[in-house]
């Protein structure tokens, strides 16, 4: 009966505590934002105080387009920061037709981030995942990064969509973030519940994980 409790938690040690390190939010100087409908921007100014980039939800499934995404995209540009637009991906239809909504409603110019694809619901086929980030990567010149929760995508993605950068959920509550040994992770959102001057109530708070010159590499040429 030990041993059997000894190989548990030394299995969920190697599985959970081991693939962790220490985190700090201060240590990273890349800040960001990611917004949809849901948030009130009151002062794009005051955002861009504290923030380099902002990632807005653009489109949802075959028809969908978020209400404010148009205003919120030529805004940030307005006031100089960085910009990325997301498509929510839904079980209900095709990679292809999810992509023409998507290619429709988002016209990306230099120094914008390339385009990024949130998953997740364990429904979705991932094959029309993948249709989805060629279609994108082939129309826009760029590797498109994918979004998900750390451990949906350990679960439901890894090794079943091809190697793209990700941007990744984790929370980081406890000082701690995932080593991140597989796909290229490039950001990081690490608070759901965050607070940003400029914006009422609540926001997702993220984290570019790397230096100056790898976030320029990043861009939109």
């Amino acid at each position: 009966m030990v041993l059997c409790f000894l190989i548990i938690i030394t299995l969920f040690y190697k599985n959970y505590f081991n693939t962790l390190v220490p985190f700090k939010s201060s240590n990273y100087k890349i800040r960001g934002i990611d917004i949809s409908h849901y948030n009130q921007v009151y002062n794009w100014a005051l955002v861009k105080e504290k923030n380099t980039f902002c990632i807005m939800k653009a489109t949802e499934g075959n028809r969908i387009n978020d209400p404010i995404f148009i205003n919120s995209w030529m805004v940030a540009k307005k006031v100089n920061l960085i910009r990325g637009a997301y498509h929510f991906f839904k079980a209900t239809s095709s990679g292809e037709v999810q992509f023409e909504n998507y290619r429709n409603s988002v016209k990306l110019n230099a120094n914008d981030l390339p385009p990024i694809l949130d998953v997740e619901d364990e429904d979705i086929d991932m094959r029309q995942v993948n249709i989805w980030l060629e279609l994108a990567e082939k129309y826009y010149g760029a590797k498109p990064i994918i979004y998900s929760s750390y451990y949906f995508f350990k679960r439901n993605m890894l090794g079943k969509v091809n190697n793209y950068p990700v941007w990744l959920y984790f929370n980081t509550r406890y000082k701690l973030r995932p080593k991140f040994e597989s796909n290229d992770c490039v950001f990081l959102q690490y608070s759901q519940h965050g607070k940003t001057i400029g914006i009422n109530g609540e926001v997702d708070l993220d984290l570019f994980l790397g230096d100056n010159e790898k976030f320029k590499q990043l861009l939109i040429k």
